[in-house]
C-alpha cells in the first residue's frame, strides 16, 4: 500500500456537540459549517442525505425513515450528542417546484418524528437560502 497523503488527526473518541441532518447539496456546505460554529457546534455527526428532513417527514419508502433514525441512534450511541439540528435549504432537488411552506412544514414534522423516537435530544429546525439561515418554529 502506498501512502498518498499525510495528516494528523486526534485519536480520542469525541463527544459530539450535535447530530446534524441536512441535504447533501454542496452549495450550502460552507454556510452550514459557519452557521454551526456560530451556534457552538464544533464537533458534530453529519447525516447528509438528499432532501434531509424529507426522509423523516415524508419518506418515499419507510426504510428511508428507518435509515435516518439508525444514523441518529448511532450518533447517540457513539458520540452522545444532546441536540439535533435539522436544516433544509432553498432550491432543494427533493422539493423541486414545491412551495417553501411545504418544505418548512416537513422540517417541523421531521423534528416531531425525531423527538418522538429520541426524546433525549433537543431538536432545532432551520432553513437556509442563498444569503442566510433562519430558525423555523
Amino acid at each position: 500500500m502506498d501512502k498518498l497523503f499525510h495528516f494528523d488527526c486526534p485519536q480520542e473518541v469525541y463527544t459530539a456537540d450535535a447530530c446534524v441532518i441536512s441535504c447533501f447539496d454542496a452549495r450550502f456546505d460552507v454556510a452550514v459549517r459557519k452557521f454551526l460554529k456560530r451556534c457552538g457546534v464544533f464537533l458534530y455527526d453529519h447525516v447528509k442525505i438528499p432532501g434531509g428532513a424529507k426522509s423523516l417527514a415524508a419518506p418515499e419508502c419507510e426504510t428511508d425513515r428507518d435509515f435516518v433514525l439508525r444514523m441518529v441512534r448511532t450518533s447517540i450511541r457513539l458520540h452522545r450528542p444532546r441536540r439535533a439540528l435539522i436544516l433544509a435549504h432553498q432550491e432543494c432537488g427533493a422539493y423541486e417546484g414545491i412551495a417553501l411552506e411545504v418544505v418548512t412544514a416537513d422540517v417541523l414534522r421531521a423534528a416531531e418524528c425525531l423527538r418522538a423516537q429520541e426524546p433525549s435530544l433537543a431538536v432545532e429546525c432551520y432553513f437556509a437560502d442563498f444569503d442566510g439561515v433562519y430558525r423555523i418554529g
